[in-house]
């Protein structure tokens, strides 16, 4: 038999929450904060709209890149102008396609780092390469304008951005981004903006690149119904994107994933057109967590935890316990049935992402559970 062309690990956080999922499966009592999933239903008008939908059959294609009340939903509710709309299975599928359109063999794509632990694989797949730019440690992780300027080269197509930041829970400044909107102009880069955490900013404002109008057309903008609408399995992703790339993108799309689930983009509508109180509603509950959270991580002598802005992650860092970061999620889940999320998958080693999806009660007992592991008389000669 010939051999595979092309082997693409599998995602990290994906593997490890099947993993933890297989586990409790089995009977163990393990508290899995693995991976970025709303833990709450989703809105009943997007569930009412599924059965209705069903009911009445639309359970056929729709176009490659989502129908036009859909779209025109999306830029109702997201305020986009200008550009044009694409709808596909998620978010995941519109960043690739992105990046598959706009950089190609010997080409290269900034992205700042901790990142989301898909980047760099999207990028290969398309046959660039990665470069990786290390966002501040004293600066909440930001991405600075000075450590972009050392790692753009000729070669350099994009710039891959995530705001609010998974795995670190930071929330860019206006400031910060104009900086950034500033270096992509000066470079004639594209800017493919991941905002999926847009609804779960704590502390501040969330701005949207949406908002620089000079970065209009080099900017493609993509969010989804994934985490504001407690609705990842549906999966209904939406994009904004000048229209040349939004030609591109369609083209892509359709010959990849087809296109949307009919179903699910009835219940975007719904919930798009409906729902905004349920989006902070949502907040609300995970600032709840947060600030429950924080103050039990913060405590524990030998990590350090920062109070994340945004999104629904705590990035704790672990350097001073002197561990592998791998194996001390490995350890953790072993000794005390916590499943983390090392932050070397996030191109981030010395830290572990602990994603506070799960209700207050859960997460204090993890907390428990991780003050125990750390503080255990035989953790250092173990390590």
């Amino acid at each position: 038999m010939k051999p595979l062309y092309r082997v693409v690990p599998s995602s990290i956080t994906m593997s490890l929450d099947k993993t933890a999922k297989e586990l409790i499966a089995s009977g163990r009592d393990v508290i899995n904060l693995t991976a970025g999933q709303v833990d709450l239903p989703m809105p009943k008008s997007g569930k009412d709209a599924v059965i209705a939908a069903l009911n009445a059959d639309r359970t056929g294609y729709v176009p490659a890149t989502g129908s036009a009340d859909v779209k025109a939903a999306v830029r109702s509710r997201m305020g986009w102008k200008g550009g044009s709309i694409l709808i596909s299975a998620g978010a995941k599928p519109l960043v690739s396609a992105a990046v598959a359109c706009l950089a190609g063999p010997g080409d290269e794509v900034l992205l700042p780092a901790p990142c989301y632990t898909s980047y760099p694989e999207m990028i290969r797949l398309a046959g660039a390469v990665p470069v990786s730019v290390s966002g501040d440690p004293e600066n909440r992780f930001a991405l600075s304008k000075t450590a972009l300027e050392q790692a753009v080269s000729p070669r350099t197509k994009a710039l891959l951005f995530n705001n609010p930041v998974n795995p670190t829970g930071t929330v860019y400044r206006r400031e910060e981004l104009r900086a950034i909107v500033d270096f992509c102009k000066e470079h004639d880069l594209w800017l493919v903006a991941d905002e999926v955490y847009g609804e779960f900013v704590y502390d501040g404002i969330f701005v949207s690149l949406n908002a620089f109008t000079d970065a209009w057309d080099r900017l493609i903008l993509v969010n989804s119904a994934s985490k504001s609408y407690a609705m990842a399995g549906l999966r209904l992703g939406y994009a904004v994107a000048p229209e040349s790339a939004a030609d591109a993108i369609a083209g892509y799309l359709s010959h990849t994933l087809g296109c949307p689930c009919s179903l699910s983009e009835r219940a975007a509508i719904a919930v798009l057109h409906d729902d905004a109180r349920f989006c902070r509603d949502l907040r609300d509950t995970f600032r709840k967590r947060r600030d429950v959270l924080y103050p039990l991580l913060a405590a524990i002598p030998g990590i350090r935890v920062e109070q994340s802005a945004g999104a629904f992650y705590l990035w704790i860092d672990i350097r001073e316990t002197g561990m592998d970061d791998a194996a001390f999620c490995r350890d953790l889940l072993e000794r005390e049935s916590v499943a983390l999320t090392p932050g070397s998958a996030f191109l981030c080693p010395g830290f572990v992402r602990l994603a506070y999806a799960q209700p207050e009660p859960v997460l204090r007992e993890a907390a428990e559970r991780l003050a125990r592991f750390v503080s255990h008389p035989g953790f250092r000669e173990d390590r």
